[in-house]
């Protein structure tokens, strides 16, 4: 939808799907991955420096995802996050967001600081023009516990499996073992921060988190595990989504 059309509250969480122009494989290439990782965590707080090296940007998206402190010389804060982001995917072509907005109809400069930061970077490292992502951007706003829930599981599970085994909503998982090992490893979604194993700064903090998440304590965790194993083995079977 047009970033005109949409009015947000203040805390109301929403669902956020934006789509490369032409259907692009934009984060076909890890070192884009690592950029836009960068560039989500910049847009929410302040503004990249300029003229940053590509080694420095990699090294500050890592950091960022393992939950290190940032270095002031590669991201400038200048006010508190647009956003408190709960589920992130990055899927070839396009992303998902799970989150809300700590200010009214905050969102739309959000995702145009995001959006505009990322094609610049990429239309100057590819010698394109024009536009990258798609002006619109498709939102959901999310209504009840349950609705949350099912997104969540949507932006970080099913959304990153598309990256690990492109056709398996139809075809089937082909090895669930794999399947999960994959979502433990995929650095650019918010599964290995929902189960322990990562405290990314991208996403919002750990109370904000316990508010809002299925996940809010060891125990659940284990839950929360108990059930992707699960997940996965129902998966397995063809036209299981479908």
């Amino acid at each position: 939808m047009p970033y005109r059309e949409i009015f947000f509250e203040k805390y109301q969480p929403v669902h956020i799907v934006s789509r490369a122009v032409e259907e692009r494989e934009i984060f076909k290439v890890i070192e884009d991955c690592y950029r836009f990782i960068f560039q989500i965590y910049a847009a929410n707080v302040g503004k990249p420096a300029r003229n940053l090296r590509v080694e420095d940007v990699i090294k500050t998206a890592k950091a960022i995802l393992e939950g290190e402190k940032i270095s002031p010389r590669f991201i400038t804060t200048e006010h508190p996050p647009f956003v408190s982001i709960l589920d992130f995917s990055l899927v070839i072509n396009h992303y998902h967001f799970y989150f809300f907005p700590n200010a009214e109809n905050i969102i739309p400069l959000f995702m145009k600081k995001l959006n505009g930061g990322f094609a610049k970077y990429l239309n100057l490292k590819y010698s394109r023009k024009g536009a990258l992502i798609g002006g619109r951007y498709k939102s959901i706003l999310i209504k009840s516990q349950f609705q949350g829930d099912a997104v969540s599981r949507y932006v970080s599970i099913i959304n990153p499996l598309d990256v690990y085994q492109p056709n398996w909503r139809k075809d089937g998982l082909k090895n669930e073992k794999e399947a999960l090992r994959f979502l433990e490893e995929y650095p650019f979604s918010s599964f290995p921060d929902k189960i322990g194993k990562r405290k990314s700064k991208i996403l919002a903090p750990k109370e904000i988190l316990k508010r809002y998440s299925f996940i809010s304590s060891s125990q659940n965790k284990e839950v929360y595990l108990n059930f992707i194993k699960e997940f996965l083995k129902q998966s397995s079977l063809p036209f299981f989504l479908e």
